[in-house]
């Protein structure tokens, strides 16, 4: 059966960990913006109908005309400006997308390198879970510390590095998205919204590179691995 998914594609970001006049996601990489890595990824997925990707006033115009529109890209793909958090851009990309949309997709913008299967899989998921994130085992141990004081270390059998995409069933999140703007919680990734509302949220493991670039050492990473791979 063929399903409706879309993709909302988070961009809007300061970049401060960089602290560069060029946010993150407009850095070359391969003679690329990465932000374009990222949409082209996606774009080639047919089972993806429709794709938001929601940018910073001041870039829009850039990923409209220089990204979309440069490379024909216009058939599914649209900019959205972004709100004053991540939950209020992604809201904003919900509120852009068709209200018949069945699934949809979040994922970061600085994330170029997430593999098609992975993407599939998790698309497959959440059509039988109806909420998905995609995470890899963690391989670190995790301490908790409060004042440089080691107060607790944790099982790393059960803890997981989430990434994106991260996938719904469209009214499950548009629901809970509502919901979150209401209150004073803060949120860092879609995932934990539903699960604040008390929906189960079930893990797609990845084991291939999915890294976001977010500082010199990601972005130093990225480009040897494009150098190695000769692709992303």
């Amino acid at each position: 059966m063929d399903r409706n998914i879309s993709l909302i594609i988070a961009a809007a970001g300061s970049g401060h960990r960089m602290d560069l006049n060029t946010k993150k996601q407009y850095l070359m990489l391969m003679d690329k913006p990465i932000i374009q890595h990222t949409i082209e990824k996606f774009y080639k997925i047919e089972q993806i109908k429709k794709i938001i990707v929601i940018s910073d006033r001041d870039n829009i115009d850039f990923v409209r005309k220089e990204i979309i529109e440069k490379e024909n890209m216009n058939a599914k793909a649209i900019a959205v400006t972004g709100g004053s958090t991540r939950t209020a851009s992604v809201y904003n990309g919900l509120m852009s997308l068709d209200p018949d949309t069945e699934y949809v997709l979040i994922h970061d913008g600085v994330r170029p390198f997430v593999s098609t299967s992975v993407i599939l899989k998790a698309i497959q998921m959440c059509i039988e879970k109806k909420a998905v994130v995609v995470c890899s085992k963690t391989v670190d141990t995790i301490k908790i510390a409060r004042n440089n004081e080691v107060i607790q270390t944790l099982d790393r059998k059960v803890l997981w590095n989430a990434e994106t995409p991260q996938c719904f069933k469209f009214d499950l999140l548009m629901s809970c998205m509502e919901k979150a703007l209401r209150t004073e919680s803060s949120f860092t990734d879609e995932s934990s919204i539903l699960e604040y509302f008390g929906h189960k949220v079930y893990v797609c493991e990845n084991k291939e590179i999915n890294i976001k670039i977010t500082d010199y050492k990601d972005l130093e990473y990225a480009e040897y691995l494009v150098k190695k791979r000769g692709r992303l």
